[in-house]
């Protein structure tokens, strides 16, 4: 009977184990927010790694500035190409705030992926709009006289925190423009990727007002807290699918 006991725990966890360990087909691009390191990221990074998957953590650009949205989508396929090399035959892609919004802009306009994770989501050009204007114009006059590459200091913001970034005028006007690439809930509706993981914080109501669509999860927290704490919810969901 004894033995029957020991049996029974033994393959229960080695199932367990195995289960965990069942990401091993996947690659995932690992992205952080706005002003961030891949080192923010690192709960998440961390726990699909030990999972199996493939993770891709690159330093995004704007952790100093921007690249234009489409050069910032061409750069995420340049990590998925890295990873399908390396053997990896899903695709997912895991962003916080800024991170989130290119995650779900990559899944809109490129779309050969098989998963986005949206944790936190951020980066709203429509609704500051009024606060950038100012600097959109300008930036918007450069590019219309030929001096897209021009690097010149613009409005931005990050939670509530105003301050000067300095980018190329081409490269604000993409990420700044209120009827742009990267509003979230145009992206979010034209989503071509089946599989939506919206991961938002309970103090974060910026975040859970764009999640529409696909599974929505809340976890305690606001919105820089998200990645530590919902690195569970991430593995778990990737393993379901």
């Amino acid at each position: 009977m004894r033995k029957t006991i020991f049996w029974f725990f033994a393959v229960f966890f080695l199932a367990g184990a195995a289960q965990a360990k069942d990401l091993k087909d996947w690659g995932v691009v690992v992205m952080h927010g706005k002003g961030g390191q891949p080192g923010s990221m690192s709960a998440i990074s961390s726990a699909l790694t030990a999972a199996g998957a493939t993770v891709a953590t690159p330093t995004m650009s704007w952790s100093t500035g921007y690249k234009t949205y489409p050069a910032t989508l061409d750069e995420v396929a340049g990590h998925i190409s890295s990873l399908r090399a390396k053997g990896a035959t899903r695709i997912a892609l895991v962003g916080q705030s800024l991170g989130a919004n290119v995650a779900l802009g990559y899944g809109a306009q490129r779309g050969d992926v098989q998963a986005v994770v949206a944790m936190a989501p951020g980066h709203f050009p429509e609704r500051f709009a009024s606060k950038s204007a100012e600097s959109f114009a300008r930036a918007k006059q450069a590019v219309a006289a030929g001096r897209g590459s021009e690097i010149g200091s613009y409005y931005d913001t990050n939670q509530g925190k105003e301050f000067q970034v300095r980018t190329t005028a081409a490269a604000y006007v993409s990420f700044f423009d209120p009827a742009g690439p990267a509003v979230m809930s145009r992206n979010a509706g034209n989503l071509k990727v089946r599989n939506l993981l919206w991961i938002v914080g309970t103090g974060d109501s910026g975040a859970r007002s764009v999640a529409k669509g696909g599974k929505v999860v809340t976890v305690s927290g606001g919105h820089f807290e998200t990645p530590k704490v919902s690195a569970p919810e991430v593995v778990s969901w990737l393993q379901g699918l």
